[in-house]
């Protein structure tokens, strides 16, 4: 059904069956929950707990940050359709506090830009909010009110052309050729085990798949983002050690930074 639904993204089309259940699969039918349209994305990003350390595993074993959100949002979004749910979410937990902050200004203002958002005017959102959700999703026609107002006034192969996925780099930034000298000394034996947030043999399990190219999934590449930001966190307001890079160090740093903000495109 994803392959007949999304024959454009390579992601789904030539993926394993299999891997697709594991990766899409996931209370599908749990539908009553107020968080339906994120579970999947959570349980994804969850699997980082894999690769946690014994001690830290046993030290966050009572926390279930998922259930927590559940209960609190379970009276707040009662009423509302799917969309609006699922909207809601996206406004109040990923726009504001992850895409424009680690993925927009910071990212931004990192390499001298300011970016501006015009759909993001509050007297858009305000008019959006009230519409019915038939003209913001029809079917499986996305942003269906815009595209209505767009047509004859830009190209029909810009209308309908479809969606785009794109992936950032991970693998191949951080893998291909040889290793960042940072990279190598943020993954190092004597740093993952001295930090003591990481399982040293999962960790490395995971570096020796990507150094091969053998079969990595995007959960791979989330997994070994958050390993190397974690590391390079602690190293950073724990230890309080700044890595001294070399120039051309700081110009592969910076592009994998950009690189790897973007996650999709619409």
């Amino acid at each position: 059904m994803l392959k007949k639904l999304y024959p454009y993204i390579p992601q789904i089309n030539k993926a394993n069956n299999n891997i697709l259940k594991l990766f899409f699969g996931y209370k599908l039918s749990e539908t009553s929950s107020p968080i339906y349209s994120h579970l999947l994305r959570w349980n994804n990003t969850s699997r980082i707990n894999n690769y946690l350390s014994k001690d830290y595993k046993i030290a966050i074993s009572n926390y279930h940050p998922i259930s927590k959100i559940e209960d609190q949002l379970k009276d707040q979004l009662s009423g509302y359709d799917y969309l609006t749910k699922a909207q809601w979410i996206e406004i109040n937990f990923f726009m504001s506090k992850y895409l424009l902050s680690s993925q927009g200004d910071r990212m931004g203002m990192a390499n001298s830009i300011e970016g501006r958002y015009p759909f993001l005017d509050h007297r858009v959102i305000e008019f959006c909010m009230k519409l019915n959700p038939d003209l913001k999703l029809k079917g499986l026609n996305e942003k269906y009110l815009l595209k209505y107002m767009m047509k004859g006034r830009i190209p029909e192969s810009i209308l309908n052309r479809s969606k785009q996925a794109y992936r950032a780099p991970i693998r191949s930034t951080f893998f291909s050729e040889e290793m960042p000298p940072y990279l190598s000394s943020m993954l190092s034996e004597e740093n993952i085990t001295g930090y003591g947030i990481f399982n040293l043999d999962f960790v490395n399990q995971l570096i020796n798949k990507m150094k091969l190219n053998k079969q990595v999934s995007e959960i791979d590449n989330m997994a070994i983002t958050a390993v190397l930001s974690t590391q390079i966190l602690y190293n950073l307001f724990i230890n309080k050690s700044i890595p001294k890079l070399q120039e051309h160090e700081l110009v592969v740093l910076n592009k994998t930074i950009i690189d790897s903000s973007t996650i999709t495109i619409n």
